[in-house]
């Protein structure tokens, strides 16, 4: 099977208030997002096409090679800015088949899973900070998926810098209790302390759309019509 011909991901964001950082934030901000992709894949594993690339200033985008791991990517991406930077950022994931992939400059790259990823960041209000997009063929998940990702952001969207530092870590497979992300902060914190700082975060109502998202049968959802008949 053509690997193009499968659902990929697509993660495309801007920078919040980019006009008013100094080009030491704004470089802060590019060093966070590559860090927390190096340290991201390096746990979960070689999700990556490529290497996530900015362009226009404040615009990055990443494409992975399946879609499962998106949505705990897309908030690893925004805790970790929140925890190490004086920015945010808003991402949007679309999902969908790819016809051309250049690994070293993927937003060369074509494909509907970009198309969608781009169109959604365009047209994403104020309100929120995260949105996805599927292509109409997925039916009702089209409509709802979106929906889902704007309830995520609105629950991350409050994090403080301490909530957001946590929930970097647990969103880490290899940190599998709050005993030992409480361990591997810097400096060790007290479990009660990390245990309060996810319950300030939301963390409990964002894993349940993280767990689906990653369950989710992403080929199915696309080609269902053709794998039903």
């Amino acid at each position: 099977m053509d690997m193009n011909a499968l659902p990929h991901a697509v993660l495309t964001g801007d920078l919040i208030g980019s006009t008013e950082l100094t080009a030491k934030e704004m470089e802060a901000a590019r060093e966070s997002l590559l860090a927390a992709i190096a340290l991201f894949v390096g746990t979960e594993g070689e999700l990556v096409v490529g290497q996530i690339e900015f362009f226009r200033g404040d615009t990055w985008q990443v494409l992975l090679h399946t879609p499962a791991k998106a949505l705990r990517l897309a908030l690893f991406l925004r805790a970790r800015l929140r925890a190490e930077t004086t920015t945010d950022t808003r991402i949007s994931i679309g999902i969908g088949t790819v016809s051309e992939i250049h690994p070293h400059r993927i937003s060369l790259s074509r494909g509907e899973a970009f198309i969608l990823s781009g169109h959604a960041l365009d047209g994403m209000t104020g309100y929120f900070d995260l949105t996805a997009a599927l292509p109409d063929r997925a039916g009702p998940l089209a409509s709802w998926l979106p929906v889902v990702m704007h309830l995520c952001s609105g629950l991350a969207r409050n994090w403080t810098k301490r909530q957001a530092e946590i929930t970097w870590h647990a969103l880490m497979s290899k940190y599998t209790t709050h005993e030992s992300i409480a361990e591997h902060l810097m400096p060790p914190v007290r479990k009660q302390t990390v245990t309060e700082s996810l319950r300030g975060a939301n963390w409990r109502a964002l894993q349940e759309p993280i767990v689906e998202f990653e369950q989710t049968d992403w080929k199915y959802v696309l080609n269902r019509h053709e794998m039903d008949k």
